[in-house]
């Protein structure tokens, strides 16, 4: 019941903070296109995406903020704490008044995203949010996933995020398909992916050339199979390198021909017609030496 009455004072302070709109005009804040801002002013799509995130009484890590719509709906749906990561030093100043009214439910880190380590943003669990600038949304996500993978103290829950929607379809694709690549078969290996909900350029402030998807990835426990997470990178990374090229021309320095026997594949097919067994079949093959 306390914690009940203090989510309904915390509710009712948020709502009388004055919109993001205006916060952004007394601030004289306008979006950066060095750093990739498109801004989302309608709380009713940051509460859709809050929703889907299931935020009641979880710990959340956001990736920028920007002015605090998302950081808004999250807080009003009941989010235990929430680590908000801003590299915008101006942008800052848009955050204060939620900071005041949030108190230690909110943490403001004012640095780049790409510098900092999951392992120093616990304890965990944690579920990540953000909608994350174009230019460094696959950097993050495998890098993210990779840091999961290799550390198992870092429990990640979810990592819902609104991205490109080229590349949401990029990272749901199958084999056989011409947006099927090294991103698609890097982040099976290592997680769920499922598009939640799309958002037309008009939902943006400034407006974006392109739709943007809310998708959500859950980090898997362990792989879909046992590999040699290096390995497997540098097979992807050739077979895709020039994926016109069949496998036994992109696959020549990592045994050709030779190797694709071994695994029982056809050598004339190209990266795209792999799937991701396949891809962990050559990897394992390599590294047991059974390519001479």
């Amino acid at each position: 019941m306390k914690n009940l009455i203090s989510l309904m004072s915390l509710n009712s302070k948020i709502l009388k903070l004055p919109s993001i709109k205006d916060t952004l005009t007394k601030n004289n804040i306008y979006p950066k296109k060095s750093l990739g801002q498109n801004f989302i002013l309608d709380l009713n799509i940051t509460n859709k995406i809050a929703k889907s995130v299931s935020c009641h009484q979880k710990n959340i890590i956001e990736v920028g903020p920007g002015p605090g719509s998302l950081t808004r709906s999250v807080l009003n749906y009941g989010a235990n704490s929430v680590i908000a990561i801003e590299k915008d030093i101006k942008m800052m100043r848009c955050l204060t008044d939620l900071k005041k009214i949030s108190g230690d439910k909110l943490i403001l880190i004012n640095n780049d995203i790409l510098s900092l380590s999951l392992d120093n943003l616990g304890p965990f669990p944690k579920t990540i949010i953000g909608n994350l600038p174009y230019n460094i949304s696959s950097k993050l996500i495998t890098s993210w996933l990779k840091e999961i993978f290799l550390n198992s103290n870092i429990l990640i829950e979810n990592i819902i995020i609104t991205v490109q929607k080229e590349l949401a379809d990029r990272l749901i694709a199958g084999e056989n398909s011409k947006k099927y690549g090294r991103l698609s078969v890097f982040t099976k290996l290592l997680s769920d992916i499922d598009k939640v909900f799309e958002l037309a350029p008009e939902n943006f402030y400034p407006k974006p050339k392109v739709v943007s998807s809310v998708i959500k990835i859950t980090p898997l426990k362990k792989p879909r199979f046992n590999v040699n997470l290096i390995t497997f990178e540098k097979v992807v990374r050739h077979a895709f390198g020039n994926r016109r090229k069949t496998l036994r021309q992109s696959l020549k320095l990592l045994g050709g021909v030779k190797l694709l026997d071994i695994a029982g594949i056809n050598n004339s097919l190209r990266a795209e017609n792999l799937s991701l067994k396949d891809y962990c079949d050559l990897s394992n093959i390599i590294d047991e030496n059974l390519c001479p």
